[in-house]
């Protein structure tokens, strides 16, 4: 893995982590705006890509409450929550 692989999939993983905290918010205010579709495409493109790949940008609303409502389910039956690098 070449140094830019390893830096994309670092900030990569800080993303996954401000994901599942996204949708623990979401759960409480269904009008949440996904902080990562707010980070400017521009600004980490290797990262957005995988961002797309796994669905954490480019989804509508019902999409990532439908995603919210499986974590905190998940989190409800002892799963244990995200805590990233």
């Amino acid at each position: 893995m070449n140094n830019k692989n390893i830096k994309s999939c670092s900030k990569f993983l800080r993303c996954r982590k401000i994901w599942f905290l996204f949708l623990i918010e979401l759960n409480g205010n269904p009008k949440a705006v996904n902080p990562l579709e707010i980070v400017p495409e521009s600004f980490w493109p290797s990262v957005t890509d995988l961002l797309i790949k796994a669905k954490y940008i480019g989804q509508n609303q019902e999409y990532y409450l439908c995603e919210s409502r499986k974590y905190i389910d998940y989190l409800s039956k002892g799963g244990k929550a995200f805590e990233g690098i």
